[in-house]
This record gives structure tokens, sequence and C-alpha cells, in this order.
């Protein structure tokens, strides 16, 4: 195996140069919170060297690889696999039964009462019943935020573009 350093040193300048693109395109396009987090992405990989983390997980690497060479099948091994596989299957079906169902969950609490008829607002307020909910109008078009909108919109209202 080669030494950690003349692996993850390339692999490194590798990921920040990606991380130098992909912000050097969000700040053609003028997107200050992709430049930001494209700076994180150069910037990570860098910190996990100098700190050491990356030759940790190298090393983990290293440790799992050396371990799948030497194992020998056995009944035993066969069994652990498999029970992985198992524990994988659950988490994932558990997720998407967590997806499905979450905050499903039916209330028991009562309809509210109706407002009686010719009864006043204020009225069924006091008497202990909310307020019926006025009917709400149709929506209509917002106002043009500025002079150029507005501008666009009569162009579009006079060849029939709604």
């Amino acid at each position: 195996m080669p030494a950690a350093d003349a692996v993850l040193l390339p692999l490194c300048a590798g990921i920040a140069l990606l991380g130098v693109i992909v912000t050097a395109v969000a700040w053609r396009r003028g997107n200050k919170g992709r430049v930001v987090q494209g700076i994180g992405v150069v910037l990570a990989p860098i910190a996990l060297y100098f700190a050491g983390l990356l030759t940790l997980v190298w090393n983990a690497v290293v440790a799992v690889v050396g371990w799948a060479a030497r194992i020998v099948f056995t009944p035993l091994v066969w069994l652990g696999i498999t029970m992985l596989g198992v524990c994988l299957v659950l988490w994932v079906v558990g997720g998407i039964v967590a997806k499905r169902t979450g905050g499903k969950e039916k209330s028991a609490e009562p309809a509210a009462p109706k407002q009686v008829a010719g009864q006043s607002r204020t009225a069924a307020v006091t008497a202990g019943k909310p307020a019926a909910q006025p009917k709400q109008q149709p929506k209509q078009a917002a106002a043009p935020v500025d002079d150029d909108m507005a501008e666009i919109e009569a162009l579009l209202k006079k060849r029939g573009i709604e």
C-alpha cells in the first residue's frame, strides 16, 4: 500500500480544485450563497488533511481491505453478514414507513360548533363558540411591483396574454 500522504494530498488538491470550479460558476451566476458553500467545499478537504482526520480514514479503509482479504467464510461469518444485511433492510423499510405514516395521527378533538343562524359573530364568540370566518373572495392579480413590471404587464394584456 502506498503511503497515506502520497494518495491523500493529491486527492485533497483535486477535491479543492472541484470546489474552486463550483465557486467560480456560482460567482458568475451571482449566487452569493453558493459562493460561500463553494468556499466551504474548497476548505474542507484541506482542513481534514491538516487535522490528520484523512489519515485516520485512510487507516480504517486499509484495515477493512486487509480484513476482507484475510477473511475465511465460515458459517458464523456468513450468519453475521446476513444479519448485517437484514439490519440494513429493516432500517430502510423503517424509514419508508416513517415517512408515509409520520404526522398523520388522528386527533380526538371535537369539531367546532357552527354559528347559530341570526347570531352575530361577536355574540357567537361571547357565547363560547368560535366566530365563523368570513368567506374569502377570489384572489385578484397582484399589483405590479415597479414601473417596469407594469409596462410589461400592459404589453402582455394588449396582446391578449394573461
